[in-house]
């Protein structure tokens, strides 16, 4: 495939997705929209590794895949425990939680973000290599100084 075209196709996808997303959702189909979005974030996922027109996948399967499966778990795990409390109070809380939220705030929020801070730290070189930052930096300095000079003339 040409370079650029699969970012194009990918910028595509994630406005169908985002258009997906918000028609779901204001259809009160809000539990399909989340998963709307999950696609949506892997598409961004897919997306962030591109470097020169190159997918790094690997950055892709972990940590940013491990993080939208584990969104998905607690979409999944909080909306059977919000129908099976439904209008009543449950017979058990989890660390003081609502079973429904405590699946949100420890599968959402608590284990990926855990779990991306130590994944990033992880794969830092793949994600940002020194080289990679140096090459920017250039990239940046030339700019500056080309518009410098462009100022002066």
């Amino acid at each position: 495939m040409k370079k650029g075209k699969s970012e194009t196709i990918l910028v595509v996808i994630s406005g169908l997705l985002w258009i997906a997303m918000v028609a779901l959702a204001g259809a009160g189909h809000w539990f399909a929209g989340l998963f709307a979005l999950l696609g949506l974030l892997l598409v961004y996922g897919v997306l962030g590794s591109s470097h020169k027109g190159q997918f790094d996948l690997k950055l892709v399967a972990f940590p940013s895949l491990i993080w939208i499966l584990m969104w998905a778990a607690a979409f999944l795990v909080g909306n059977h425990y919000a129908q099976a409390f439904e209008g009543r109070e449950p017979e058990f809380t989890v660390f003081g939680f609502h079973p429904s939220f405590a699946a949100i705030v420890v599968l959402f929020w608590l284990v990926p973000t855990l779990l991306m801070g130590f994944g990033f730290e992880a794969v830092k070189d793949r994600w940002l290599s020194r080289e990679r930052w140096d090459e920017f930096l250039k990239g940046a300095h030339e700019d500056e100084k080309a518009r410098d000079e462009g100022d002066s003339s």
